[in-house]
């Protein structure tokens, strides 16, 4: 499975056809090995909410046929709640959550979970200077 994280209006994301990719339009970074179960860790970690209620921070915003490949929408307010990170929260955020089952199952260390979360709360402080959202196309 290949997912790719991407800043974008709702507009423009709503015009992706199945033969584009979002990578030739949108800032983009890797999912990398951090798929949705181990982000949904990481989310509930930030917002003190249970791991059930953190995966449902990435909702379905377009299928692209009925078998995907999928874009969906990160939470707004989980993006507020990124944005709103400095480094050393993000720092405390990587050493929790590299201790979470889904983290320790993929033998990564805290700099690699580190420079992923630096990333996506640069992401989340783009989408919400330029009024926009986080988004996750998964294939």
């Amino acid at each position: 499975m290949h997912q790719i994280i991407f800043v974008g209006s709702e507009d423009e994301v709503s015009d992706l056809e199945l033969d584009e990719n979002p990578a030739d339009s949108f800032p983009c970074m890797s999912s990398q090995q951090y798929f949705r179960d181990a982000r949904a860790q990481l989310y509930s970690i930030v917002s003190g909410v249970f791991l059930d209620e953190a995966l449902e921070m990435e909702n379905v915003f377009k299928a692209l046929t009925e078998e995907g490949p999928f874009i969906y929408r990160l939470d707004r307010e989980m993006q507020e709640q990124l944005a709103r990170l400095d480094e050393d929260a993000i720092a405390e955020y990587a050493e929790l959550w590299v201790e979470c089952e889904e983290i320790e199952q993929l033998d990564t260390e805290v700099n690699d979970l580190y420079e992923f979360l630096y990333g996506l709360v640069h992401f989340c402080l783009t989408a919400q200077d330029e009024d926009m959202g986080v988004f996750i196309y998964s294939d």
